[in-house]
């Protein structure tokens, strides 16, 4: 009997030991999400100077009725210049963009676009331009009338049956660059609304890649009196 016993305990500890080992579940790897990416911000000395030399804006959208009753709906930024022109990438787009100061409730700091390259084509952002579309010319235009110069007003301004009280439709916009440009910036970026309240960059960091893609113009000697052209920045 005792070896019996002896042989059964020998067959059950066998059979343990031919078990299969249980499956062991991997741990998942944490995938790190890239960290976001920000502009930086203006420095104290420039800030200040914005603040105390531009008043803050009352409004960025503005109505204007015509004599024959048509009414005008378009949002109307300024901008000053810091006088450092860039080159970046959008999409299919190459910009080149001028980086500018806006004096809201205190003051935002960003790429202003100058003109798009897309495949052979370029479009001159500036609406006191009369030349030829080729952006060499269009740049040394820029340089040799100071029209980027450090400290310069600009004005950056949006019109269009596609631009109301409550925002732009850029998908009813068209089919231009300017028109596709913008789209991008705000599908990708949404700051479209912050842009229109005059509180971008108030509140929250401006994302890296993100460009004012708007018409504008500059205060020069031709339509400005000298005091409006400019103001001293460090």
């Amino acid at each position: 009997m005792r070896k019996l016993i002896l042989l059964l305990l020998f067959f059950l500890v066998a059979g343990c030991s031919f078990k299969p080992a249980p499956a062991v579940t991997p741990i998942p790897t944490v995938t790190p999400t890239p960290a976001a990416r920000y502009y930086p911000t203006a420095d104290p000395q420039t800030a200040q100077a914005l603040l105390s030399q531009v008043e803050i804006p009352k409004d960025y959208y503005h109505e204007k009725k015509l004599p024959d009753g048509t009414k005008i709906q378009y949002f109307f930024l300024e901008v000053i210049s810091s006088g450092e022109i860039t080159t970046m990438s959008a999409g299919d787009f190459v910009l080149d963009v001028v980086w500018v100061y806006e004096r809201n409730r205190t003051v935002a700091y960003y790429p202003l676009v100058v003109g798009a390259q897309e495949g052979e084509t370029y479009t001159p952002y500036y609406m006191g331009y009369a030349g030829a579309a080729k952006r060499q010319e269009y740049l040394d235009f820029l340089q040799n009338n100071d029209i980027l110069g450090r400290g310069r007003r600009i004005y950056p301004s949006i019109t269009g049956d596609y631009v109301s009280r409550g925002g732009i439709d850029w998908q009813g916009c068209g089919e231009s660059v300017f028109c596709r440009l913008g789209k991008y910036m705000q599908d990708t970026y949404a700051l479209d609304h912050q842009v229109e309240l005059g509180i971008v960059g108030v509140n929250a960091p401006i994302p890296e890649g993100w460009a004012l893609a708007f018409l504008w113009d500059a205060a020069t000697n031709d339509n400005a009196l000298p005091e409006y052209q400019k103001i001293n920045l460090p």
